[in-house]
């Protein structure tokens, strides 16, 4: 049996009964979190050119664009839901690598809603989805090989939409061979530079329009090999090895992961987000910012070196590179109090005052803290300040907020999802959406929670 097949079984077999109470509640907090997130990109520049590509070019049909009331093809709603979803760096992060699952929930919403389906079809699907990314991260580190990780979305997403297209298992098979075979995402643009391009965000979306694509084709009988997952990983792991765990599909069913993922708190790069938080906490200690003379910070190497810790960070030129930089996102944290999209407003990192307070921060990789990262999967830092008159405070954060270690309350996601929305949608709104999605079942409740993320102005 294939490794498709297996994860294609799992997807199959899936009932509600099989679901522990703990995954299900966080399958929906982290769909309500990713609605916000696709909703508060509603205005940004590359999310309006995908909306006009796809009204111009996309046939009519049943998938709505998230924010408006224009409908069009499951597939054109994957690739702008998609992009809405990762373009601000605010939607959940898997706390044991592979990257953010939640770029698959947007082409499984299209397809529910195509289909006329169930709030609790897709509760499930996302369940389903969650848990074979899982354990395709576990198994197979392709960040290691110069794929993003989000390469998964098209190994696994076709199988998911498979299901809620009504085909069977051999068609699920097929589709993630289609999918898979032509979609494999290359890593070009993580990497120190002051300039990330707006395909952070838009190669989500196109992963995930390919992903409905190969699923409607496969469920119409168009075939791919059986084994064109092992066959990418045999010619990834002759470049680098070691070759796939298979141990974590043989757990699937058995063991769960849909409940250790983070629920990040702030607009910008996972490791970025305890440096943020350090930098609050500062701040609340302090009596301004202008005492301060100089920060330094202790961390691991994904936070205090790399994208976000390179010389490059110290002066972003676009938003892209400003939400994966550690200086700037700490630089306005201590200056506003706050980590929202208004500080991304206004090519804020061009600021004067922004650039002092980033050439205040020095960023230093602690070996102990490093350590700590690569074998336990700890993502804080150290930061110790020093006041203009000699005294110096200190900060400690061990696991940032949002982490499965130290989650969010309920309370705190409404907040992120009320200052996500704010301006867009009316002030009830966020808990609105996150009470259905706590409670949904049927397809009348799917219809109202997209009703819900129409943005005033759409």
């Amino acid at each position: 049996m294939t490794i498709t097949q297996q994860m294609t079984d799992f997807v199959f077999d899936l009932e509600w009964s099989d679901v522990p109470t703990h995954v299900e509640r966080a399958a929906r907090r982290h769909l309500a979190d990713t609605l916000a997130c696709a909703v508060g990109a509603y205005r940004e520049k590359p999310v309006r050119a995908l909306r006009d590509y796809a009204t111009e070019t996309g046939s009519r049909g049943d998938s709505t664009l998230l924010g408006s009331s224009e409908r069009t093809s499951a597939s054109m709603g994957a690739l702008v839901n998609g992009t809405m979803v990762r373009y601000l760096d605010a939607n959940d992060i898997s706390a044991f690598g592979g990257g953010h699952f939640s770029d698959g929930i947007p082409p499984l919403l299209a397809v529910a809603q195509n289909r006329g389906l169930s709030a609790g079809d897709l509760v499930l699907s996302v369940v389903a989805l969650y848990e074979i990314q899982g354990a395709l991260a576990k198994s197979f580190d392709f960040m290691r090989r110069g794929y993003h990780a989000l390469t998964q979305i098209p190994w696994t997403v076709p199988i998911v939409a498979a299901r809620l297209m009504g085909g069977d298992r051999e068609a699920a098979v097929n589709a993630a061979g289609l999918s898979g075979a032509t979609g494999m995402v290359l890593n070009t643009w993580l990497k120190p530079t002051d300039t990330i391009p707006s395909i952070k965000g838009v190669a989500v979306g196109l992963a995930g329009q390919r992903a409905v694509e190969c699923a409607d084709l496969a469920v119409r009988g168009v075939s791919a090999s059986l084994d064109a997952l092992e066959c990418a990983l045999e010619i990834l792991v002759k470049v680098d090895g070691p070759a796939p765990d298979i141990g974590p599909f043989q757990d699937l069913g058995s063991t769960w992961t849909m409940h250790r993922h983070v629920i990040k708190p702030y607009p910008s790069q996972i490791y970025t987000q305890a440096a943020v938080e350090a930098a609050l906490t500062l701040r609340r200690q302090l009596s301004g910012v202008d005492e301060i003379e100089s920060i330094t910070v202790y961390g691991h190497r994904n936070v205090c070196s790399g994208v976000q810790g390179s010389p490059s960070a110290f002066r972003p030129k676009s938003r892209e590179a400003a939400d994966h930089s550690t200086p700037f996102v700490m630089a306005m944290a201590l200056l506003t109090g706050r980590l929202t999209l208004e500080e991304f407003a206004d090519e804020a990192w061009l600021s004067t005052e922004v650039i002092t307070m980033m050439d205040r921060i020095q960023l230093v990789v602690d070996p102990e803290r490093d350590t700590d990262f690569v074998d336990n999967g700890v993502f804080g830092v150290g930061l110790e300040a020093r006041m203009s008159d000699g005294r110096s405070e200190s900060v400690e954060i061990r696991q940032p907020t949002g982490h499965p270690d130290n989650p969010m309350t309920d309370q705190q996601l409404l907040d992120k999802m009320t200052w996500l929305t704010s301006g867009l949608v009316e002030d009830d709104v966020p808990r609105r959406i996150f009470d259905l999605c706590m409670n949904m079942d049927t397809a009348a409740d799917l219809t109202r929670l997209i009703d819900l993320c129409t943005v005033s102005d759409g």
